[in-house]
């Protein structure tokens, strides 16, 4: 039997197990490692940063970059003086199928749907916060 919704894990949840000082973070290849047990919750890896180089442009494209440092989440880039003026607003709204398409743009003072129990016609992704346990579930099958 498939399991439609998946229990979140929240901090606190989890066993805290290893003491082993984790390896410093870099920019490689990804590998599942080979430890057997499960790291503290405040382990710390070292990680080099470094000054973000370019300034910000209006409509410039994304890049990864190919530095192997990573930016600190307080760096501040140079921006130009002045910016064409624009709205923060949803994008679209499709009613056909209810999707709202936000741009990328942050939400703030969202909540996840509360529910007493599984939502009875399921959407792939579609994610709830059941009230009897406390604990948010997504749909991973539907």
């Amino acid at each position: 039997m498939v399991t439609t919704w998946k229990k979140v894990l929240l901090e606190g949840d989890a066993a805290v197990l290893s003491d082993t000082a984790p390896v410093d973070v870099t920019k490689a290849t990804a590998d599942a490692g080979v430890a057997s047990d499960a790291s503290r919750r405040d382990h710390k890896h070292n990680v080099s940063t470094a000054q973000p180089t370019g300034s910000v442009a209006e409509s410039a494209s994304a890049a990864e970059g190919t530095a192997t440092s990573l930016a600190r989440s307080d760096h501040v880039h140079a921006c130009p003086a002045t910016w064409a003026a624009t709205a923060h607003k949803l994008n679209t709204h499709n009613a056909a199928d209810g999707a709202v398409n936000c741009g990328k743009q942050q939400m703030t003072n969202m909540a996840l749907d509360n529910q007493s129990s599984d939502p009875s016609t399921p959407v792939l992704g579609q994610i709830y916060f059941k009230t009897g346990d406390t604990h948010p579930y997504i749909c991973t099958v539907a």
